[in-house]
């Protein structure tokens, strides 16, 4: 379709998310997390020979990261998170698939960062090795390139990344793909919604870096704005990868916002923040981060982040938050992580995590390893809990959350602590929660 091969040609570096590394023309993300490496007998940067089928009382599952590349800041943590879960499934004895217990094989696999590398991944993984299951996605593109080759080659595909919405359109999306976590729109959505819900903001000044990102945020942002009467806003858009951002903060600032909404992205937010403090940004009014992750946070330095609110997909650290089921379900998360680990989990690990979890679920429910029939269990049972509370899919393929995101507010140097990690990674802590209707679109948005 046209639109596809726009969408695989325009975007760069798209995750949340939302929310991936950096990506050119995307700042480059910092720094890269230094987890175990992505080691196995299966993972491997080069084409692997033809394999057979899985030994008998096995069944494959594929899992697709960048561990090299512009995206390997958050792939290197995405496969930790899919082996943490293939080890843990077998170390309980394996899959049930019609009353027989199933060990998995994964086959892991780098993406390199470059969507036609993924394509070729993928084949291997599907064709030559047989798994008729995959998680994957460091960056958007690769996402989006990875739900075109499933249409041709029928698979169940969870993205764990942040993709761009029209992923879940229905003149886009294959009949078995699904994304775990969110679009890169719906970032905007939230931090719209709770800036001026929650946060009472009638005047904000949006700094958005101008490319995919920046403009998958402001969609989203404009599209709630039409439902905020009297909520006035002021786009700012600020060269990527420029070292100098202030001329552009002042701009900002000259709107005399009740809030400045902060887009930008890795390298850039670092720098950002960073001029924000030394010109004073923060006096004259509050900075919200549309979408915090830990490859560039930890990189913000502790002065720079302290008061500095932003929305968080998930945190390591959810102590506070009023929910005791969502903390005790984060805190043995996080305790399973961090044996042999010495830093925390990003967001993008734990829905890897939770993206293998739900791959088992959907063969155990279909006793089936068929794509169709594992897809078709999860949309007849699709609730399910996690780290991040109540979930539940969606007809489109993605997750309604019952906690869209969390706001946090950073920390400074004296209250950074390291007796659980290394003290960059207590860059925040809970204060709020984005639990409105706003965040994900209606199904009649999608074209359902």
């Amino acid at each position: 379709m046209n639109i596809t091969k726009r969408l695989i040609g325009m975007i760069g570096l798209l995750t949340i998310l939302i929310v991936q590394a950096a990506c050119a023309p995307a700042p480059t993300a910092t720094p890269v997390p230094t987890t175990k490496p992505a080691a196995s007998s299966s993972a491997s940067s080069v084409a692997a020979p033809t394999a057979a089928p899985a030994a008998a009382g096995t069944v494959k599952i594929g899992a697709m990261y960048s561990l090299t590349g512009s995206g390997a800041a958050i792939g290197t943590g995405q496969m930790e998170g899919a082996k943490m879960a293939i080890d843990e499934i077998n170390k309980n004895g394996g899959i049930n698939i019609g009353g027989v217990k199933m060990k998995i094989e994964g086959v892991y696999r780098d993406d390199e960062s470059n969507p036609q590398v993924a394509v070729a991944r993928f084949n291997e993984i599907v064709k030559d090795q047989k798994a008729t299951a995959l998680v994957a996605g460091s960056l958007g593109n690769i996402s989006i390139a990875i739900n075109e080759e499933v249409k041709k080659t029928k698979t169940l595909f969870i993205a764990t990344n942040g993709v761009p919405e029209d992923f879940f359109k229905k003149e886009v999306k294959a009949p078995t793909s699904l994304c775990i976590v969110a679009a890169s729109e719906w970032a905007g959505r939230g931090a719209g919604a709770y800036m001026a819900d929650q946060m009472k903001a009638k005047r904000i000044a949006n700094f958005m870096p101008d490319y995919s990102i920046g403009q998958g945020t402001m969609k989203g942002f404009e599209a709630v704005m039409k439902d905020r009467k009297g909520v006035e806003f002021q786009t700012i858009w600020h060269p990527v990868n420029s070292p100098d951002l202030t001329s552009y903060l002042i701009k900002a600032l000259e709107y005399k916002p009740d809030v400045v909404f902060v887009g930008s992205w890795g390298a850039d937010a670092v720098n950002a923040l960073k001029q924000a403090l030394e010109m004073g940004a923060g006096k004259k009014a509050p900075l919200f981060h549309f979408w915090l992750m830990n490859a560039f946070a930890t990189g913000i330095p502790a002065n720079a982040m302290e008061g500095v609110k932003g929305q968080m997909f998930w945190y390591h650290d959810m102590r506070g938050f009023s929910d005791a089921d969502v903390v005790n379900a984060s805190e043995e998360f996080v305790k399973k992580w961090m044996d042999g680990r010495k830093e925390p989990p990003d967001p993008y690990a734990m829905s890897t995590y939770y993206g293998v979890m739900e791959i088992a679920r959907a063969m155990e429910l279909s006793k089936s390893t068929d794509p169709d029939k594992m897809y078709a269990a999860l949309m007849a049972n699709p609730e399910w809990k996690g780290a991040k509370g109540p979930a539940k899919w969606r007809t489109d393929g993605a997750v309604v959350y019952k906690y869209s995101t969390w706001i946090v507010a950073g920390k400074g140097e004296s209250e950074r602590k390291s007796d659980r990690y290394p003290t960059k990674f207590d860059f925040a802590k809970i204060v709020d929660v984005y639990s409105g209707d706003a965040f994900v679109p209606p199904l009649s948005a999608m074209g359902y």
